[in-house]
């Protein structure tokens, strides 16, 4: 990728300081536990819903994208509520879930945004939720991350809190590690402690956990072992 350095410090513009230095601990720390990885792969999830993941995940992508001219493809597996096409403008008529049913190829579902540098898969449209587990359990979505792998550099999955969606700890186990999003003083511990078993049921791989101070979507501790 040709470095924009206009747009990039246009990616930064509002962004909270310490907020930026706390995604690029996240990134040290990611490439940090993958070291051996070409492309790293990494699920954002949460126990429930509205933990500030989606927003945590895009402000990542973001920053990711600056500078070292690496591509990055998000990817939105919230098949219930899909909200990345909205926060970055895109048409969401085909998707992920489109390419596991066999209705479209990557390259038809690939968006390039110019504006963050990065490339997006919406989530498509499913007419019965019920059917995504299944489909991410699948030889296509197997065939997905052998093709994305050998596009980018970092692919970064948004998907549903575990405990309200049951293709979330399949779809960390096609990965190569799991971030955790907790909104500090609201979820329980042992309501989280259940979502890592699901996903570690599965062979999910933790990297680590995000508290989140969600009045302000800014990380309180970036990084905490597992």
């Amino acid at each position: 990728r040709k470095i924009d350095a206009h747009r990039d410090s246009g990616l930064l513009r509002g962004m909270d300081e310490n907020f930026r230095r706390a995604l690029l601990t996240l990134r040290n720390t990611i490439e940090s536990e993958t070291k051996e990885r070409n492309t790293r792969s990494i699920v954002f999830t949460s126990a429930v819903g509205g933990e500030g993941k989606t927003t945590i995940l895009s402000a990542f992508a973001r920053v990711l994208s600056i500078g070292r001219g690496e591509r990055i493809l998000l990817v939105d597996c919230s098949i219930r509520k899909p909200k990345l096409h909205k926060l970055f403008d895109v048409d969401n008529d085909k998707g992920i879930i489109d390419y596991l049913e066999g209705r479209a190829e990557l390259p038809e579902i690939v968006h390039h945004v110019e504006s963050a540098g990065l490339d997006l898969v919406t989530a498509g449209f499913a007419e019965d939720v019920d059917i995504s587990m299944p489909v991410f359990n699948s030889e296509r979505m197997a065939l997905f991350m052998r093709e994305v792998s050998e596009a980018y550099e970092y692919v970064l999955f948004d998907t549903a809190a575990v405990l309200e969606a049951p293709e979330t700890p399949i779809i960390s186990s096609y990965s190569d590690g799991v971030i955790m999003i907790v909104h500090v003083g609201k979820t329980r511990r042992e309501v989280i402690k259940r979502a890592m078993l699901m996903i570690e049921k599965l062979e999910g791989r933790f990297i680590g956990t995000i508290l989140n101070r969600k009045k302000y979507h800014i990380p309180e501790f970036i990084y905490r072992r597992v």
